[in-house]
């Protein structure tokens, strides 16, 4: 709040008000991001809505009206860190040329730093293969939409001959999100003796023309 003098008084600058579209999206991304730390670190399960909710400086009505459930929260959780991890990683962002493969290790490396989150999204992904689960469809589509894209950006790098063009473009985004995925559940295992980014970079070796 500022000030404004007009003949000879002060007058108090009232800060423009907030739409209600405004509040809404500042509310959301506050028990997001309250959600995502808490199921880092305490999983799906252990997490408390209650405790999601005074950490966002929300009542529990209060947080139910923007997630109307836990698996709706967790939804959204998930769906912001793809979010994030597509605008962090995007080959098209961190320069060499677009290379998809450059992307995916860098996003490997990085979730070495967040273990938590790896641990959620790892044992999510495998509860989510029953159909009735929450975030079945979820993965699922994730899985389709992430494939999609990802097949693109290798088919141009298998024409600028970047990535060997021996094995079909759909065949080598499927062993490539199946070893950062198995990779990922040994690393959690034993994290101090399996380096997932340095494993990584040695398979993508393989992948680059002879």
């Amino acid at each position: 709040m500022g000030t404004l003098t007009y003949n000879g008084r002060m007058t108090k600058l009232q800060k423009p008000r907030r739409t209600q579209a405004e509040r809404t999206r500042t509310s959301r991304e506050k028990i997001i991001r309250a959600a995502t730390e808490f199921f880092a670190k305490q999983g799906f399960r252990g997490a408390k809505m209650a405790d999601i909710a005074k950490a966002a400086n929300l009542s529990g009505p209060g947080l139910l009206h923007h997630f109307p459930s836990k698996n709706d929260l967790l939804t959204a959780v998930l769906a912001e860190r793809d979010r994030a991890d597509g605008e962090r990683f995007e080959p098209s962002r961190i320069g060499e040329g677009g290379d998809p493969l450059l992307a995916l290790h860098k996003l490997v490396k990085y979730n070495e730093t967040v273990p938590g989150l790896v641990q959620l999204f790892t044992i999510l992904v495998a509860e989510s293969i029953q159909e009735q689960h929450p975030g079945h469809d979820f993965f699922m589509h994730r899985y389709q939409k992430v494939r999609k894209h990802e097949v693109g950006l290798l088919r141009q790098a298998q024409a600028r001959r970047e990535i060997r063009n021996d094995v079909s473009a759909e065949d080598l985004i499927v062993m490539l999100f199946a070893m950062m995925d198995g990779l990922q559940i040994q690393w959690l295992y034993e994290p101090r003796r399996i380096h997932m980014a340095r494993v990584f970079d040695q398979f993508i070796k393989l992948l680059k023309p002879s």
